[in-house]
């Protein structure tokens, strides 16, 4: 499952948590027309909203729920692809999508909550309640809320996280894993702080996180289809995640996202999560909350996970919100979170323009000259493999394009590989929106 991906930088969620950056590239977004246009109304909005998003639509590459709110009342509501595909079970607004990492601030929300009770304190050692857990009297609470901590970001590799966990199971496995860094060293983002953390305001509040949720956030602000839940339990109106493959979307991996409790094991609606935000930017959730999560004017949510994305953005300058939960990784829901902001100030974008992929299959042996290890300047490597005819990036379909190049369906990228002595492909030249991120190869195929 994508809980924290492989690929470029701007392809991963931000390190900073709960933060995601756009991923654009402006020859799909259009033409934008001249700036200082009215904002357009609600009807018109929509009606532009759903002529950008039908060559989406019509490639199956956008399935989930879309809400925009000015001032707090929901203005535009829409519904795309199916919940289930295989069963042809459209979306609706009670479907209920894992929202992955949208996750992390309802968790930093309760540890709010009980340090206001006095059950625990920013700075107490996590030995308190965790004693016998590695370098316990060297992590604080802040650590784990502020990606300091050291703890492995994933704690159960993707292949053994298929069936319910516990956030005390959790921790008895986080135990036994080497730390990536001294506690307090360095930030680097840590869904598995996220989950030690959620087991630590269990301990402190006698509660389970579902019920901690239930009684500090659901519940308060009527999120009625919001909850913590496993793979096994029922879930009325749960969807499917889904993934590009080599001859359209198929089924994500199985997943079962109860391990990633307190990081992104909610499942809820774009109606609830609009709850969520209005209680935040509001101040209803207190003005701790408010300040934690409005920065500079600004509240932006995001998360992606397994075959799941979820975002949530508000501007107190235009008081504008955008929620999307959707069960299609594809780039799509990124061109969207820009372009319903732009087409809400009243500009004119022209539907996306999806680049043509190669009409015949590329020969095995130019796909080879790719394979290898090819690393960013992040230090995140690439390795590119030829499987079934097909090259892949990690785990990231690559599609020739009918110009030479390749294209990402989960991301929208657009990859060109330079050449060198021999024909052998010696540097990726990654392009998301203005950027290009080259990645120099550093290892040959084995």
């Amino acid at each position: 499952m994508d809980r924290r991906h492989l690929l470029p930088p701007v392809v991963r969620l931000a390190i900073v948590a709960l933060a995601a950056a756009p991923f654009l590239t402006p020859a799909l977004l259009g033409a934008p027309a001249p700036r200082g246009q009215a904002p357009a109304s609600d009807a018109r909005l929509a009606r532009a909203i759903d002529a950008y998003v039908k060559p989406l639509l019509d490639r199956g590459h956008l399935s989930g729920q879309l809400l925009v709110a000015r001032n707090g009342s929901i203005v535009v509501e829409r519904c795309f692809g199916f919940a289930n595909q295989e069963l042809r079970v459209p979306v609706t607004a009670e479907s209920r999508f894992c929202i992955a990492s949208v996750t992390k601030p309802m968790t930093v929300l309760l540890t709010f909550r009980l340090i206001e009770q006095g059950k625990l304190r920013y700075r107490d050692s996590i030995a308190r309640w965790l004693p016998d857990f590695p370098r316990a009297d060297r992590i604080t609470i802040e650590h784990l809320l502020r990606h300091r901590s050291g703890i492995r970001h994933e704690i159960v590799p993707d292949s053994l996280a298929t069936r319910p966990r516990s956030a005390a199971e959790m921790v008895e496995l986080a135990k036994q894993l080497p730390f990536d860094f001294d506690p307090g060293a360095k930030t680097s983002y840590s869904s598995g702080g996220f989950t030690v953390l959620a087991r630590i305001l269990e301990l402190a509040s006698g509660k389970d996180y579902q019920s901690l949720l239930d009684e500090h956030l659901f519940r308060p602000l009527g999120m009625s289809h919001s909850s913590h839940v496993d793979a096994i339990a029922m879930l009325p109106g749960r969807v499917a995640g889904y993934v590009p493959g080599p001859h359209g979307i198929e089924n994500a991996p199985l997943a079962d996202f109860s391990g990633l409790v307190g990081a992104g094991s909610v499942w809820s609606t774009a109606r609830d999560l609009h709850l969520f935000v209005q209680g935040v930017v509001s101040g209803r959730l207190g003005e701790t909350t408010r300040q934690s999560f409005v920065r500079g004017g600004k509240l932006d949510f995001g998360g992606r996970t397994g075959g799941f994305r979820a975002y949530a953005t508000w501007d107190s300058a235009t008081g504008l919100e955008v929620i999307f939960t959707s069960n299609v990784i594809t780039g799509a829901p990124e061109l969207l979170r820009d372009a319903v902001p732009r087409l809400a100030a009243g500009e004119s974008l022209q539907p996306p323009a999806l680049p043509a992929l190669r009409e015949t299959p590329l020969a095995e042996a130019q796909l080879r000259r790719y394979e290898g290890d090819f690393q960013l300047e992040t230090g995140v490597r690439l390795t590119l493999r030829v499987r079934d005819g097909n090259l892949w990036a990690n785990d990231w379909l690559m599609l020739p394009t009918a110009d030479g190049g390749f294209f990402s369906p989960r991301d929208y990228g657009l990859i060109r590989g330079v050449e060198g002595a021999g024909g052998r492909i010696e540097r990726l030249d990654w392009t998301q929106g203005e950027r290009t991120y080259p990645a120099p190869r550093v290892g040959s195929a084995p």
